[in-house]
Formats: structure tokens, sequence, C-alpha cells
């Protein structure tokens, strides 16, 4: 660590300190002081032999010119209310950074050899610790692959104020000022082939399962590299769950629990969350082959009842969390902290949700039980998946397809996505985020065979289907406007108003 006497403050238009050595936030991690890692710098790192001359880019303009000498680190502080976005050093601009003063740090990390950047964004849904975030993470996936591809300078983001889910937000990420590549919901792929946003890739690395395979392709064509799947599971603490076929032998199972007792922890509401979950009793009731029935509104009387069915046994006296909008706006891991704690007999959710489960439960972590969620009486079950997507116009040129692609076959090989799912970017101890990693390989480690919670779900990837990819924007809308309200009639407590917009 430098001396104080080496920082150095250079004074520009937004007034933003720059110093070089380790820096406050860097001080504060070593510390693992409480939210060490929110504190919003821009850090520079030079490992290359000669001096690199910088300046923060905003709309254009320089608004801070500083000097990183060689193999130094200078530290940037975002001002208040203020947001880093851009910054070029020795000729090389990055994109879309969104370094904030709560949010994480950005990083630069120069070589003197780097000839071209790589803009990309990384899917910010994933576990983390409470105050945490994906610093040592991101860190990880830059120096991995600048080692590897040096000529590359990788500018990694992943936050959630980057706002993939918002489909207008969306087409400016991917123009010619955004992302070269973005790991988003699948859900978004014809929307933005259609719009010609995105460019057809190659699959060059680890071999995806087929449903997030099935999950990329449009029009025969292949427009993004499968990364995570998803699926609720029902959990328990219970063996006996291994023995639930079916919504109807559910219902029966928690006729026998207590009455007036908290059945299930759950976020049944929300404009993208009501609309999957419709699809998901749709699809177990009339079969995987009659999907595109499903998209038809109104809603099917029957599908609804099936989920008030379940949504009901949230009900805790006359409250009904799972509903009211209370558990859709909670912190990660409020849901299934409830679980843990023992304030309801089963939670539903990914299966990373175990994550939190087995942070708040730790004692009890292999005896953790989980099934598919029994939407209704047929066993069909659907795989939400995630993927890499190239920007069309941005990362047209051979060497960024080139770049993009050993990007994507980095991120999906099995040494990242082990690296990731076990959590070993957080404090030993922690528990594994358990992902659904959407390639083979992965699946074949020991380690991951031997696992309490992989090992009970190897079976759905291997037999699940694929979510479809061509729900719009209106329509879900609509979807999820229409299925609140028939299912506000049986349960008043419904947040309905959560259903306007995007979640």
């Amino acid at each position: 660590m430098s001396s104080a006497s080496n920082r150095q403050r250079v004074m520009r238009p937004h007034d933003a300190p720059v110093r070089q050595g380790a820096g406050l936030c860097a001080l504060m991690g070593m510390l693992a002081l409480p939210h060490a890692a929110l504190c919003g710098d821009l850090v520079v790192r030079n490992t290359g032999a000669a001096d690199a001359q910088c300046h923060i880019v905003d709309s254009g303009r320089a608004d801070a010119v500083f000097t990183v000498k060689a193999q130094d680190t200078a530290h940037v502080r975002v001002p208040a209310g203020g947001m880093i976005n851009s910054v070029e050093c020795n000729g090389l601009k990055t994109r879309e950074m969104h370094i904030t003063p709560k949010g994480m740090d950005g990083y630069v990390v120069l070589n003197g050899r780097q000839k071209r950047v790589l803009n990309v964004s990384l899917y910010p849904f994933i576990p983390s610790l409470p105050n945490g975030n994906f610093q040592t993470l991101v860190q990880h996936v830059i120096t991995t692959y600048q080692d590897s591809n040096p000529d590359v300078l990788l500018n990694a983001v992943m936050s959630e104020d980057v706002d993939i889910y918002n489909p207008a937000r969306l087409l400016q990420l991917l123009s010619g000022r955004g992302y070269d590549v973005v790991e988003l919901d699948t859900l978004y792929i014809e929307f933005l082939a259609a719009h010609k946003r995105i460019a057809p890739v190659r699959i060059s690395g680890d071999a995806p399962w087929q449903p997030g395979h099935d999950a990329v392709l449009y029009h025969g064509v292949t427009y993004a590299v499968p990364s995570w799947l998803c699926l609720d599971f029902l959990y328990s603490y219970s063996p006996d769950i291994k023995d639930i076929h079916g919504l109807n032998q559910f219902m029966s199972y928690l006729n026998r629990e207590p009455a007036g007792k908290r059945h299930i922890s759950a976020d049944f509401s929300g404009t993208t969350r009501l609309p999957s979950l419709y699809i998901d009793g749709y699809v177990q009731r009339y079969g995987y082959d009659h999907i595109r029935d499903a998209f038809r509104m109104p809603p099917d009387p029957q599908v609804v009842n099936s989920l008030m069915r379940l949504a009901i046994t949230c009900t805790d006296g006359k409250e009904n969390h799972c509903v009211d909008g209370t558990l859709s706006r909670a912190a990660d891991g409020d849901v299934d902290r409830i679980f843990a704690e023992g304030k309801s007999g089963f939670d539903i959710g990914f299966s990373e949700q175990s994550f939190y489960i087995n942070l708040f439960n730790p004692t009890h972590a292999a005896s953790l039980a989980m099934i598919p969620v029994p939407w209704g009486e047929n066993g069909q079950t659907m795989l939400y998946s995630d993927a890499f997507v190239t920007n069309r116009t941005s990362c047209s040129s051979a060497s960024c397809q080139a770049d993009s692609t050993a990007f994507t076959t980095m991120m999906t090989g099995k040494e990242i996505k082990t690296y990731i799912a076990f959590s070993q970017d957080l404090p030993q101890g922690t528990p594994a985020r358990h992902l659904l990693v959407g390639t083979r390989p992965f699946w074949d480690q020991q380690q991951v065979r031997d696992d309490p919670v992989y090992s009970q779900v190897r079976t759905v990837i291997e037999t699940g289907q694929a979510f479809p990819h061509d729900l719009n924007e209106s329509l879900r809308d609509r979807m999820a406007r229409d299925v609140c309200l028939m299912l506000r009639k049986d349960i008043p407590q419904y947040d309905c108003d959560m259903t306007k917009g995007p979640m």
C-alpha cells in the first residue's frame, strides 16, 4: 500500500478525487468492514512497464485527467450523485461502466499491450452475501480473460442498474454505444433478433444442455451462447417431499399440517413472475405441446385455479405476503429466511435460493430436500435460461467477434462456472450458489455429482424443456394483469398494481 504522501488529488469539473495506491475501498476490504465493497471507485491498475495517461469521459468531454504510474494503481472516487460511465486510457475507451457512489468499483487493468476493448455486461441477479457484491468475481473474470487475451482490455460490469429487463433500455444497451456482449434472459432473444441488435454466434466452448440451446434459436439461427438455467423448486426439510407427484397430492400432504399454519414462503406476484407461473401451470395441465395456447387471453380458469390453490397456502392469519407485494419488494433472501427459520413448512424458488436457505440455517443443510414445483398434475418441467448475446453493431468487426467468442467460451467453461456456482469468490464456508449451469461438462465433475443440491436436480436438467423466448412486452403485461385480477377474486390481498409495468 502506498503511503498517504503518495496519494494525489486532481481537481476537475466534477471535483473527482484521484488517489494513487491501494485507496480507501481496498483498505476497508482488507479490514473486512461492513459495506467495504460499496465505495464506487474507478480502479485503474497498470501492470505495464510505462506510465498510462487516462481521463474520465462524460458525454465526450474530459472530466478528470490523471496518470497511472507503471506497476501502480489509481482510484477515482465517484462524486456524490454522479456516475462514471467511461474512461479512456492510452487511447482505449470503455463504455457503460455504471460506477456510482453506492455501487461496486469499476476495474480497468492495463498491461501496455492492449489494442482494443471488449465491453461486457454480466448477469447480476445471482446470490451474494448481505452487504456484499461481486467485486472479487469481476476481478477474477477480468484477470482470467486478459491473461489469455493480453491484447484485449476487458471492461466487465455486473450491476442491476444496467436494467436488462427493460426492453427499451435493452435496445440502448445493444446499440452502437452499448456493450459488445451482454448476458441476459433468453426471454428477449426473438425481440432483439427481430430488431437486428444481436448477431448470430458460434458456440465453440462446452456443449450446452438442449433446453439452453433451444432457447437461443430464432428461425433456426443461433443468436446466443447458453450460460445458466433456472427452474422453480419446492424446498422442504422432510424427505417425504420426494414422494409428491402432482398438485393434488401436494395439497393432500398439506391437509395433514396444522390448520392455520403458514405452509409456503414464495413470491407469487409481479409483471414478469405471474406470466411465468401461469405458463408453468398451463404446461403442467395441458402438456408442453400446447404451450402456444397459453399465450391466448383471457386466462384459462382451471390453470388460474391451480395457482390460487398454491398461493392461498401462504396465508398467515389474515395476511398473505406472497401475493400482496411484500415479498416481491423484499431484499434478496428474505423469502428463504422465512422457511430457514421455521416460519413456513416449504419454500419455492430457484436452485440458487438454497444459498440463502443454507446461509440462514447451515445446521440443516444436509437434510434440505427439493423437487420441481407441482404446478399441476403433468410433471413436465420448463427451464428458463440466460445466455450471452453479441452486439450486431458495436461488435461487427472480425476481431471483436473473435474476442466475444473467446469470452463466452471462457465464461461457459466448467472452470469459471465452478468458480461462480460454488461461491469461490466469497469467504470460505459460504454456501454454494447452486446455479443451474447450462453446459454439460460442469455436471460431470465429481464435486458436482456428490453435492447434496446438484445431485437432486440433475435429472431435471436432462429432461426439462425450454421456456419460450417470444413472450413480448405487451402480451406479458396483459397476461400478468389478467391473471392477477382473476386470482384476486379468490385472494383479495393480491396486489395487481404491481403488474402495470416491468418488475
